[in-house]
This record gives structure tokens, sequence and C-alpha cells, in this order.
């Protein structure tokens, strides 16, 4: 079982600059990614996408290339002496061209290192593919892996509250045997208090008793409340996307603990099954981060 949620990291260098991909990931119901490069590599988004899809099946996940001169460089590639030399032997040319006079000053070098800071630092994709390819890999495993530790602290605590839900169902399989007989007593009474004299095998009475318990029968409900919780811990131990299956079966869980309250003439018996769907509602909450 592995979240939906992680973060993963990668980086390389090539030639003086230092290249990061950042790989995140929250929950979505389907898989969709998105990839932000530099415009110089936009040609890396659309394979970079599709080796993202090889990893993961669900889940919202960006990756994000920085690049940053490695700091030694930036600091050594300011002031290029050779590079700013040429730049002023241009100036100084096209000046003299147009009749203007020319002068070295503090200003024109910082302007001429500033613009050579600027300027494009990517080398061409074809040069770095394969780096980058190899990195996104490394970033994609990072976040996979804490993908997968967050899943298994999700799968504990999924497996801790159906333990739970077990138990409580079980409870309220014992709490609803008898409901007909009570029904039938308490039926009787009000007919005694109302100075009827009826017997307990009249056919009207009879039918009053089995029309009850079709109607508070909750065996089936128990019988699949217990089906369903099986196969959660069945699903749990499934290879690949079981996040969605996982959703699917706690709907149930949720609508057959509905139908037992709509049936139950106890109390105590509805009071044990909001229990348990309480503990349904929370693991619903838990599955929406499950892949």
């Amino acid at each position: 079982m592995n979240s939906m949620t992680g973060y993963g990291m990668a980086s390389i260098t090539f030639d003086n600059l230092s290249i990061e991909i950042e790989v995140t990931s929250v929950n979505k119901r389907h898989l969709e990614t998105i990839v932000s490069a530099p415009k110089e590599w936009q040609r890396f988004e659309y394979d970079a996408n599709k080796q993202i899809k090889s990893f993961f099946q669900r889940g919202r996940i960006r990756a994000a290339i920085n690049l940053s001169k490695c700091p030694e460089e930036e600091a050594q590639g300011l002031f290029e002496e050779s590079i700013i030399e040429k730049d002023l032997e241009y100036l100084e040319g096209f000046l003299r061209q147009k009749k203007q006079d020319f002068k070295i000053t503090p200003d024109i070098l910082l302007r001429l290192a500033e613009l050579r800071k600027n300027q494009s630092k990517f080398p061409p994709l074809d040069k770095v593919y394969k780096d980058l390819e190899k990195a996104l890999t490394d970033a994609c495993k990072s976040m996979g892996k804490m993908r997968e530790i967050e899943g298994s602290a999700i799968k504990q605590d999924l497996t801790e509250r159906i333990n739970r839900v077990t138990d409580l169902i079980c409870e309220m399989e014992a709490q609803s045997k008898g409901m007909e007989q009570e029904h039938k007593d308490k039926l009787m009474e009000r007919l005694r208090k109302s100075n009827l004299s009826i017997e307990q095998d009249d056919d009207r009475i009879l039918k009053e008793v089995t029309l009850f318990a079709e109607k508070s029968d909750t065996s089936e409900e128990i019988t699949r409340l217990k089906s369903h919780l099986s196969q959660m811990l069945v699903t749990f131990e499934a290879n690949g996307s079981i996040g969605r299956k996982i959703e699917f079966i706690l709907q149930e869980i949720s609508r057959e603990l509905n139908t037992f309250c709509s049936k139950s003439t106890r109390t105590q018996c509805t009071n044990i099954a909001l229990n348990a769907r309480t503990e349904v509602e929370k693991m619903r909450e838990q599955s929406l981060n499950i892949e």
C-alpha cells in the first residue's frame, strides 16, 4: 500500500551548472503529471511526463527542474578578464564608428559583468538529456520510497480501525438477537392494557410478528459487513493501485451500517452501529490518500 503524498529530489552537476529535479505529489482521484522545465529544455517535458507515469498510478505529481551555477563558478564567472576585454573591444569599436568617445568606468564594467551573468546558461538539451533522465528516475524512486513508508503507516492505522469495527459488529450481532420476541411481548402487553383478549397464536398476532421479523432482520447486513471487512484486509495485500477499491468497499460498509440502524429497534444496537460508522468515516478520510 502506497500513499499519494511524497517528495523526492535528485541533483547533478554539468560543467559549471548545478541541476536539481524536485518531484512532489498530493492525492488526486486519477494520475496527473505536471513538469516545469526551462524554456530551452521544454522538449524534455513530454518525455518526463511519460517517465513519471511509469512509476506512479494515482496522484497529482509535479516535477520542477532548477538550475544554478556552482558557487565557485559563480564567483569566478562574474569577472572573467578575457571575456570582459572582448566586450570592451567590441563596445569601443562600436562607439568609434558612431564617433562617440569611449572611456572605461567601473559602471561599464559592472554592467558588462551583469550582462554576461544573465546570458543563457543552459547547455543544449541533447548534451544533458541522459543526465536529466537519470536524475528524474532517482527523484521518482526517492519519492516512491516516501510514499511507501507513509502508505505503511496508513495501512497500520486502517487495520487497527478494522479490528475495532469488527468487534463492534460482533456486539451488534449479539445485541440484536431476540428483537422479534421482544416486539411480540410488547405487542401483547399493549393489547392487555387495552383490555383486548387476544391469544398469542391468533393469526393477526402471528402476521404482525412475522412482518416485524422480516423488517427487523439484520442477519444479511451483519454477514455483508463481515465479508466487506475481510475483503478490505485482502485488498491491503494486493499490488498496484488499490485506493479506489478501498474507497468503494468503505462506501458499501457505510451503506450496510445505515441499513442496520434503520432496522434496529434497540437504542443500544443503534449506538453501537453509530460508533462503527464513526470509525468507517475516519477510514474513508484516510483512504483518500491511498494510491
